[in-house]
């Protein structure tokens, strides 16, 4: 009997054996196959969104589309009243035509009767007049500006004493993080206020400059039309003033047209509406978001996949990428690596973090690595829509 139980031994034992070598072989191989394949699950389908806004502002005629709607490249989405803007457009081509009547009627040389003279004069002595009062009061703007700046760097270096001494609190945990976040607000603000009264004050002067510029050559007109000399000279500035005028006013003829033209909102590019908010009868204001339009082939979209940090050291662009969408089962998509983000998701947030200050704890960071579907290998892609979650795995044996 013990012989026969030493047999048993030795056979289970031969058994334990063979099953721990296969457990081993197969983790081996697992090993091996897997390490020449990164997974994450932190990954969905991206594109473009195309957000439509008016280039004016006006009353909604009409809605063409619904929400989910597919639509083409220059399908017509909005329709804004047209009668305001036909009305401008029609003021501005008489405007433009009465310019160019008068500029006729100056080039045919319409004369510069002397007996008339005195009559200009008087009326550019009225018109110097008004100048020098305006000059006044943009001197007293000037003072009251020069006491606002001063007034604003006071402030300015009162609010930088008060951060250092929040700062120097905060060290010693005196006070609390949000004293020192409204003292460098109060601090940005004011520095702000600065950079205001310093604009204001260059305005200012600017035109005050303007004023006494324009004064100057008043003054030379009525010393010229005084003299009753160089008036052929007066024609020519004349006319060259309505030449100027006259392209102004072409420029308004062209801006109502294309504000006529803006009543039509078109789609930008071909793809499908959604988050419309816009209905008939609504009154819009110009660059108010109306409706998005989301482009759905397969050229126009992307994977946004974050891999962790300690898994890009071999990952390239152009590597073989197979990617399983949650709501497909079973449907593999290839894809190839197209590029690597400049930085991690924290880095762009809104409020980046400041390892610099207070404890340090290292957090593994996640990168996004933007995949492309590949075109040539599938023939043809399911129906997808931004934010799908997918599986990418990425080759990094294969080129």
């Amino acid at each position: 009997m013990s012989e026969e139980k030493r047999k048993n031994n030795n056979r289970k034992k031969g058994v334990v054996l063979i099953v721990l070598l296969i457990l081993i072989a197969a983790a081996f191989g697992y090993y091996l196959w897997s390490r020449a394949r990164l997974t994450t699950d932190d990954a969905h389908v991206d594109g473009h969104i195309f957000t439509i806004m008016p280039r004016i502002s006006g009353y909604v005629n009409q809605v063409y589309v619904k929400d989910n709607q597919k639509v083409k490249k220059g399908e017509p989405l909005v329709a804004l009243d047209r009668v305001e803007y036909e009305v401008a457009l029609a003021e501005a081509k008489a405007g433009l035509a009465e310019a160019e009547a008068t500029l006729t009627s100056l080039e045919l040389g319409v004369p510069l009767e002397v007996n008339q003279t005195g009559y200009r004069v008087q009326g550019a002595q009225a018109q110097l007049e008004s100048l020098r009062k305006t000059l006044e009061r943009i001197k007293k703007e000037g003072d009251v500006a020069a006491q606002e700046l001063k007034r604003a760097k006071a402030q300015h270096e009162l609010a930088l004493l008060e951060l250092r001494r929040i700062k120097g609190l905060r060290k010693t945990r005196v006070v609390s993080q949000s004293s020192l976040d409204a003292a460098q607000i109060g601090a940005q603000s004011s520095e702000a206020q600065v950079g205001a009264a310093r604009a204001k004050l260059e305005a200012v002067k600017k035109q005050r400059a303007s004023l006494e510029s324009e004064m100057k050559g008043l003054e030379s007109n009525v010393s010229l039309a005084a003299t009753g000399q160089d008036l052929a000279q007066i024609k020519v500035r004349q006319v060259e003033a309505q030449k100027a005028k006259v392209t102004l006013e072409k420029a308004k003829v062209r801006q109502a047209e294309l504000d006529l033209s803006y009543t039509t909102i078109v789609s930008p590019t071909d793809g499908c509406v959604t988050r419309k908010r816009v209905e008939p009868g609504l009154m819009v204001a110009k660059g108010q978001p109306l409706i998005a339009v989301v482009p759905l082939d397969s050229e126009a979209l992307w994977v946004t996949a974050n891999y962790k940090e300690t898994q890009l050291t071999h990952i390239k662009p152009g590597q073989e990428v197979i990617i399983r969408v949650d709501t497909y089962p079973g449907v593999e998509i290839k894809g190839r690596v197209d590029s690597i983000m400049a930085g991690t998701g924290s880095v762009f947030s809104l409020f980046p973090p400041e390892n610099a200050t207070g404890n340090f704890v290292k957090v593994v960071q996640r990168i996004p690595v933007k995949i492309t579907f590949d075109q040539q290998e599938n023939s043809r892609l399911p129906s997808l829509r931004i934010g799908m979650s997918v599986v990418p795995t990425i080759f990094i044996n294969k080129p």
